[in-house]
């Protein structure tokens, strides 16, 4: 809130600059940024940098030449309620400005109770889609598949906390290879459909990911015969009514009721399942087909390699067979009607069922192509209002969706409205190798592989984890009830999983370690519970101890002892907050409030180590306690942002 006053402030200043050089504001565009050294000052602008080519002049000669015209010329708006108190220059070129404390207190303490509050977004129809988690339904979701899930997750929370119009979609691949692969192995190769009452697996996806698609892809090696079932598989999934259809369909549901419960163990929402199948199944992928087609975006080779395949001649990509010879459609093309399902241009095929009940008391849905359906309100997606599609997906698609944007581009569609969020895949360290059966190999960290078993379930981590924190919290509260320390080690152990994936760069492999991701000290989840356990617990003991307590505008103004730098740092760290929450928005980076966060669980305890408030009385007592109750709140709403569980005890 503040911040944002100050940097729309030094905006209109180095606007106000420009004029001196004959440009225009539309024509410069600079950044406005905290400096990399404290010490340099509390923002920073980089035009100095953007003007050097236009001037043929160094930075640092711009620059001072800037600050001369600042201390010079009278063009500084509103100096005299300025909250900047200084500017300087940094070589190689940048402007500094730091900020009038004591100014700058005044204003923070006039507008405490407004810092964690989130502006109202005007009401605004316009609906975003965001697509993640989409795990072929043959397997139980392993640990790189949560990474998928809980970026989504997050920035469903993210946009829905800002009052945005969100709906989350969960693409269900139940007609591809993998899926086959299952339905082989039941029906032509002797393995049970069934999970028997004394299995060593825990559900249906555990048995299907860690024995039926392992076994079947042995078999394949030897059985020649089972690839020509799986071929056969493939065109029976085309036709709706066809048996292997209907044992498919009842297959996927199961594996699929398995998988959602590992993402709401996760607490993760969904609102819409879309099924493949169905858009095979439906007109949908012939009226695409046909447009491709009509727009000569596909071409029908007849020579060479593709012979009798359609094929997408990219530019930048190559060729790429959207329809087999076998008139089988591939795993890509099935991306372009769903995409164009997505951003609303083309007519709408389904009809909308409930699916189920959610964790979180909402009902989820799903597609179906039958017109008789009447539970679902018309309203569950308005086509007409598609503001923004994103879709969610691993590095390894990337050339996939570059496919596909060119596609969408040739189909002279808005590719803004279309947005690719790519992550890199998860590692495992070799002490969680350790921890589910694994000799370490000589690397650092091991690759997953399906097909190899080299994988650990989400269920297998979180229940692992699970453990782990009952221990813990048990060793440090033994006079929890067995019901209060397994919810609570839930919760943490939750709170750690998540955490854990969205702190990190996504463009950076992670390896993922189970004890790393549960410690109470560093850049952790349980370290942010703990910090906010931290803050409630002075918060209880100020209540029972503190009868009144206010701020008013005159002793924020005359505040009567020198705050330390530590509470300092604190408030403008909280005065952060709006600023950093549209910058997340507007690059749809959960990420950013993670690690905002963290930096506040940081600031937040060593303001408890230095800051005592119950024993302190007067404006002093009270100053702090207003900062207590405004790092309180909006580490309650970062954190329900992240799906980081506010815990009072732990």
């Amino acid at each position: 809130m503040i911040f944002e006053d100050i940097k729309e402030e030094i905006k209109t200043l180095m606007n106000n600059i420009l004029y001196y050089y004959n440009l225009k504001s539309y024509e410069i565009h600079f950044e406005i940024s905290e400096p990399p050294i404290k010490e340099y000052g509390d923002l920073s602008c980089n035009i100095a940098f953007i003007l050097s080519k236009k001037l043929k002049k160094a930075p640092f000669e711009i620059a001072n030449d800037i600050i001369n015209k600042i201390h010079n010329e009278n063009i500084y708006p509103n100096k005299k309620d300025s909250l900047v108190e200084t500017v300087s220059v940094e070589k190689p070129g940048f402007i500094n400005f730091k900020i009038n404390i004591q100014k700058f207190l005044k204003v923070f303490f006039s507008k405490v109770d407004d810092i964690s509050k989130i502006s109202e977004k005007p009401p605004n129809d316009d609906l975003i889609l965001i697509e993640h988690t989409s795990v072929n339904p043959n397997k139980a979701l392993h640990v790189g598949h949560v990474r998928n899930a809980i970026i989504g997750d997050c920035l469903y929370r993210l946009l829905s906390i800002t009052n945005h119009n969100v709906k989350v979609l969960n693409y269900i691949d139940d007609s591809g290879l993998q899926i086959a692969d299952i339905i082989v192995a039941f029906k032509y190769a002797n393995i049970s459909p069934e999970l028997k009452e004394n299995s060593k697996h825990q559900k249906f996806d555990h048995y299907c990911g860690q024995y039926v698609y392992i076994k079947i892809n042995e078999l394949y090696a030897t059985r020649p015969d089972l690839e020509i079932k799986r071929k056969l598989v493939l065109k029976e999934l085309e036709k709706p009514d066809s048996e292997i259809s209907e044992f498919t369909r009842n297959i996927v549901t199961k594996i699929l009721l398995d998988q959602l419960e590992t993402c709401w163990n996760l607490k993760c929402h969904y609102d819409l399942l879309n099924f493949e199948s169905q858009i095979i199944q439906s007109n949908l992928w012939k009226d695409v087909f046909s447009l491709l087609k009509q727009k000569d975006v596909i071409k029908f080779e007849t020579t060479e390699k593709n012979a009798n395949c359609w094929v997408f001649s990219s530019e930048k990509e190559g060729d790429k067979i959207l329809v087999r010879s076998d008139s089988t459609v591939t795993y890509f093309a099935k991306d372009i009607p769903y995409a164009l399902w997505k951003l609303g241009h083309v007519k709408n095929p389904f009809q909308f069922k409930i699916f189920s009940k959610q964790w979180d008391n909402t009902l989820l849905y799903q597609t179906k192509i039958e017109s008789n359906i009447k539970d679902v309100p018309n309203t569950l997606l308005n086509f007409d209002k598609i503001d923004k599609v994103i879709t969610i997906i691993d590095f390894r698609q990337k050339r996939l969706q570059s496919l596909l944007l060119e596609i969408l581009n040739k189909i002279n569609l808005n590719e803004n409205k279309y947005v690719y969020l790519g992550y890199e895949p998860v590692a495992l360290s070799n002490k969680t190798l350790e921890m589910i059966g694994f000799k370490p190999n000589n690397k650092k960290s091991t690759q997953m592989s399906g097909r190899k078993g080299i994988f650990i379930e989400a269920d297998i981590a979180l229940e692992v984890l699970v453990k782990k924190s009952y221990e813990e919290v048990k060793k440090r509260n033994p006079n929890f009830t067995e019901e209060e320390s397994y919810h609570i080690a839930k919760e943490i152990a939750v709170s750690a999983i998540r955490y854990y994936f969205i702190k990190q760069d996504m463009e950076k492999m992670i390896t993922f370690d189970m004890i790393e991701s549960l410690s109470l000290d560093g850049d952790t989840g349980p370290y942010i519970q703990y910090s906010y356990a931290r803050a409630m617990r002075i918060k209880e003991k100020i209540e029972n101890t503190t009868t009144d307590y206010h701020i008013n505008n005159s002793n924020a103004m005359n505040i009567e002892f020198e705050l330390s730098d530590n509470e300092i740092e604190l408030i403008k760290h909280l005065c952060k907050f709006s600023i950093t929450l549209t910058e997340s928005i507007n690059n749809y980076e959960p990420k950013i409030i993670a690690r905002y966060l963290f930096k506040l669980s940081l600031m937040f305890n060593n303001f408890y180590e230095n800051s005592p408030i119950i024993k302190e009385e007067g404006q002093k007592k009270n100053i702090r306690i207003k900062i207590l109750e405004s790092t309180l709140s909006l580490m309650g709403k970062c954190m329900k942002i992240i799906g980081i569980t506010l815990l009072s005890k732990m």
